[in-house]
């Protein structure tokens, strides 16, 4: 079967430290960009409701 091989090194290069390392840093840069975001929306959220008072 052609696919078995392909399957094979899909899983091979998943396995190398450099493509962990990728994954990690993508997960953290992620984790605070969205934690920014809530942040930043929160703190508007906030002000404009003070502000409405």
């Amino acid at each position: 079967m052609v696919t078995a091989p392909l399957i094979s090194d899909v899983y091979e290069t998943l396995q190398s430290p450099l493509v962990n390392q990728g994954l990690a840093f993508t997960a953290i840069a992620l984790l605070v960009f969205v934690s920014g975001a809530v942040i930043y929306l929160s703190t508007i959220e906030w002000k404009d409701k003070r502000r409405r008072r």
